[in-house]
C-alpha cells in the first residue's frame, strides 16, 4: 500500500470505518494489521508532514525488513525505514474485546478468563487504582521496546512504539508515562534515529528522541 501522505490516511481511515462490529474488536487478520500496523504509520507521516513538504509512505504488510517507509520531498529532503511494534494488547485485552461484541459489555478491569468447559468468557469486574494504566502501558512500552533492541536495522530507521489507552492523553497524563518509563530503564536510541509513541485511541503522537 503506497500513497501520498493524505490520500494513504484517507485509505486507512476508509478501512477502519468499514469493518463490522466484530472485526473491529475482534483484531484479528485485516482489522490487526490496520490498526496496529497502518493507522501508527498514517499518523506518523501526517505529524511529519508541513507546508511546503510532499510527504509519500508506503506500507509493505509482507513481514519483512520494514514495516514502512516514508520520504519527504521539498524544502528539506529525508527519506527513512519505520520499524512499527504494538505495546499492550494481551491475551486478557483480546478476551475484553471479544465481549464488546458479543454482550455488548466488558468489565474494564477484574479477573477474566475463558471457560475449559463450554468456551464462554467469564470475567468480574474489579476495582484498579487510578494511576494503574500508567504502571502498565509503561511496562508494555518497554517490554516492546527490549524486543527491538538486539535486531538489526538499516541506517536511520525510525521506531513507532504505538499502543491503545483512552486515559493517557493530554500533556499531564504523557509526563506520568514518559517519567515511569524513564524510572524503569533509559530510552536509548540504539540503531533507531527516532523514537515516537503513538497512542491509537486518542490520536496523539510524541516524539521521544
Amino acid at each position: 500500500m503506497k500513497d501520498t501522505v493524505y490520500a494513504f490516511a484517507e485509505r486507512v481511515d476508509r478501512e477502519l470505518k468499514d469493518l463490522t462490529s466484530e472485526e473491529f474488536h475482534s483484531r484479528s487478520g485485516r482489522s490487526k494489521r490496520l490498526r496496529e500496523e497502518l493507522l501508527p504509520l498514517s499518523r506518523l507521516a501526517l505529524f511529519v508532514k508541513l507546508p511546503g513538504l510532499e510527504v509519500e509512505v508506503e506500507a509493505f504488510e509482507d513481514s519483512g525488513r520494514a514495516d514502512g517507509f516514508i520520504r519527504i520531498v521539498g524544502f528539506k529532503e529525508r527519506e527513512f525505514e519505520v520499524q512499527i511494534t504494538f505495546a499492550g494488547y494481551e491475551y486478557a485485552d483480546a478476551l475484553r474485546a471479544e465481549l464488546l461484541v458479543i454482550p455488548g459489555f466488558a468489565p474494564g478491569a477484574g479477573e477474566i478468563r475463558r471457560s475449559k468447559k463450554d468456551g464462554s468468557i467469564l470475567a468480574t469486574m474489579g476495582a484498579v487504582d487510578q494511576d494503574e494504566h500508567i504502571g502498565r502501558i509503561s511496562a508494555a512500552v518497554m517490554k516492546a521496546l527490549n524486543k527491538k533492541a538486539d535486531k538489526p536495522y538499516a541506517e536511520n530507521t525510525v521506531l513507532l512504539v504505538a499502543f491503545e489507552e483512552l486515559k493517557i492523553q493530554g500533556r499531564f497524563a504523557w509526563n506520568s508515562l514518559l517519567r515511569t518509563i524513564e524510572g524503569s530503564g533509559k530510552v536509548a536510541l540504539g540503531q533507531f534515529s527516532e523514537i515516537y509513541f503513538f497512542n491509537c485511541a486518542t490520536n496523539e503522537i510524541q516524539k521521544i528522541t
